[in-house]
């Protein structure tokens, strides 16, 4: 990114910690730094330096947007992309969804997602689902299974534990459906079992989302005591 885009980002970043209009002063302001057609790709002084999170986000095939952390509740984290798109996730899990062309609308039984406990091999999660397409209260059930795994940000490696989650698509589909299993993969940083990466699909036949909660990853790295230079992406 150029010293303008940086400035921009700073800008809007400032905005996000101390207005009270942070939805369209965000909205507006992010698409004239985010408006590419190719991976955008912040630095690590960029990040560093940031007042809130960034995550970048690709969905299926499209280039990778970055999109910024508006609001926190709890453990749900609320991202705005430059369109004005919203992402909700919880401990890493997209839970909700604006601007995608079947919208996630609702997840049950949050509370029991393996993800936000320790022991995840073999274990199982049921939930009720909505999406925007007419499907409510339609039941998925997951299984889960662990293996020890490395990512690599700004050249350094991270131990992680990779979890695949084997979803299955128990009721009758409001419209045809060829598969009724598919998978998500999380990647947890593994002393902390912090979400570091993900890949998800929201439902059956959607484009999955890749997401990387990179400001996660710089926090990481710089409690690791890794030095990385300020320009590095």
């Amino acid at each position: 990114m150029n010293s303008l885009a940086r400035i921009l980002l700073l800008v809007i970043l400032s905005f996000l910690s101390g207005c009270s209009n942070t939805y369209q002063h965000y909205a507006n302001m992010a698409k004239q730094v985010f408006k590419t057609p190719t991976d955008i790709t912040l630095t690590y002084s960029t990040i560093v330096q940031a007042n809130n999170d960034f995550l970048y986000v690709r969905l299926g095939e499209n280039s990778r947007i970055a999109m910024g952390l508006m609001a926190v509740d709890g453990e749900q984290m609320k991202w705005l992309s430059a369109d004005q798109s919203v992402l909700v996730t919880d401990h890493g899990r997209i839970i909700k969804t604006l601007g995608l062309s079947n919208d996630l609308l609702y997840v049950s039984n949050l509370l029991s997602d393996p993800l936000k406990w320790n022991s995840l091999n073999n274990s199982a999660w049921i939930r009720a689902v909505d999406w925007h397409a007419g499907e409510y209260g339609y039941q998925i059930r997951s299984k889960f299974s662990v293996q020890q795994d490395q990512l690599t940000f700004f050249t350094h490696s991270v131990n992680t534990i990779k979890v695949i989650e084997t979803l299955e698509y128990d009721n009758p589909a409001s419209f045809w459906r060829f598969d009724q299993q598919w998978q998500n993969v999380f990647w947890l940083e593994a002393k902390t079992g912090q979400v570091l990466k993900s890949q998800q699909q929201l439902q059956p036949g959607a484009q999955p989302l890749e997401l990387v909660f990179i400001s996660e990853v710089v926090r990481h790295l710089n409690r690791e005591g890794l030095f990385i230079a300020e320009d590095a992406i």
